[in-house]
């Protein structure tokens, strides 16, 4: 409550400045140069709030109000002629300051006594909550544009709002929807491709992997030298252990700045990341488990009955290892089918995504075995699954797992 005694404090502070300076000073003379700047400057914002409304930026009951109070501006402006100016004395302003550097903060805390809420500043507001009956506003006018979309669907940037404030809210198959429609509208525009890329790539737990690649592609052929595009495919390219192929996209999104610029150094951090990985990879299998402590964990991956009948022999199956602590990203991953099980294999340190986060890097893991009818990488609802927790320090011998589970 301090704290915001003193926020207030400097913001009254701010708003006497800008009150009573300019009335401690002398009044600055209006010409008619001056008026007609005035004018085209009113003109210019009336031109802008127009552009606002068509866009959908604001409503139509804003835009009247907006318009409103220019107009009363400019009116006020121009009302400020040399010959009223002359008339006003230069003690007028200076005696006006002192009434209102008391009146004006007394008149805040009035207010705010009134229609404020000083509980407000309680410690829910400090750690910043959101209040309910704000989340339950934005949904509601989320709901509004999207039945004025049902009654006009033919409105390509009306789909491209709706679908933007679907992802705000994290309702990412609507925004996919509503990217759909937009694409079908307006044909394959780049960053329409590319915004559609983004929301079903959230939708699949952040992977590019199928379709959102396919749509970036498409994006590249469109604009080769988007930067987002390049950005984004050479992520897909990385994730796919494409590396050189992601090193090449990126080197042609660096021509688009200049060495020191922020994105230029950002963008070689993933260069690099993608070198250091084919170093990784360019090590010998051989040599590696020759001269490495690790032995990896050996499994022996099986389908529990319950399941033979409802999976087909060509669905995939994934293997893999994730730590048991903080992140989910794979440590090793292996990638059969069902018509392989079951199946005898190994997980080490030369199947890693990433060089710096390997089996041997952690103390725990958790290793799964989970089949997928899709293909996709994202564990979905309703799939087999079996789990089992490992201690990496320990020889475990041959561990025995069985999908025996469905993913919740």
């Amino acid at each position: 409550m301090i704290q915001f005694g003193i926020f207030v404090a400097l913001l009254i502070a701010i708003a006497l400045c800008f009150l009573l300076i300019p009335l401690w000073l002398k009044p600055k003379i209006v010409s008619s140069d001056d008026s007609e700047i005035n004018i085209e400057l009113a003109q210019k914002k009336l031109q802008t709030l127009k552009n606002d409304l068509a866009n959908g930026g604001i409503t139509e009951a804003q835009y009247e109000s907006l318009k409103s109070e220019l107009m009363l501006n400019l009116h006020r402006d121009l009302k400020i002629t040399p010959a009223s100016l002359s008339k006003m004395g230069e003690s007028n302003g200076r005696w006006m300051a002192i009434p209102l550097g008391v009146f004006v903060p007394l008149l805040a805390l009035a207010i705010y006594s009134v229609k404020g809420d000083f509980r407000a500043f309680d410690d829910a507001a400090i750690k910043g909550e959101m209040p309910t009956k704000n989340v339950a506003d934005i949904n509601g006018m989320v709901e509004k544009l999207a039945q004025k979309m049902k009654e006009n669907p033919s409105d390509s940037e009306g789909w491209i709002m709706l679908a933007r404030s679907y992802k705000v809210l994290k309702r990412y198959p609507e925004a996919v929807e509503a990217l759909r429609k937009a694409r079908n509208l307006m044909g394959e525009q780049a960053e329409i491709l590319l915004q559609l890329t983004d929301v079903i790539a959230m939708e699949k737990g952040g992977t590019l992997l199928g379709e959102p690649t396919e749509l970036v592609a498409t994006a590249l052929e469109i604009d080769p030298n988007n930067e987002m595009a390049l950005w984004l495919f050479g992520l897909a390219n990385a994730e796919n252990s494409k590396f050189n192929e992601a090193i090449g996209y990126w080197q042609k999104l660096q021509t688009h700045y200049q060495p020191q610029d922020a994105d230029y150094l950002e963008v070689q951090k993933l260069i690099d990341q993608a070198r250091e990985a084919l170093g990784q990879q360019a090590a010998p299998i051989a040599e590696k488990k020759a001269t490495s402590n690790h032995k990896g964990i050996h499994l022996m991956v099986s389908l529990d009955e319950k399941f033979k009948a409802a999976v087909n022999a060509e669905d995939v199956v994934f293997i893999y290892a994730q730590p048991a602590q903080g992140g989910k990203m794979p440590l090793a991953v292996l990638k059969k089918q069902v018509k392989d099980l079951p199946l005898d294999v190994t997980l080490d340190d030369s199947m890693a995504m990433m060089p710096a986060m390997t089996i041997s890097s952690v103390k725990n893991v958790q290793v799964s075995a989970r089949v997928s009818h899709t293909g996709n990488a994202i564990a979905q609802s309703g799939e087999p699954i079996g789990k089992m927790p490992l201690s990496t320090t320990v020889d475990n011998g041959l561990v025995k797992l069985n999908i025996n589970d469905i993913v919740h």
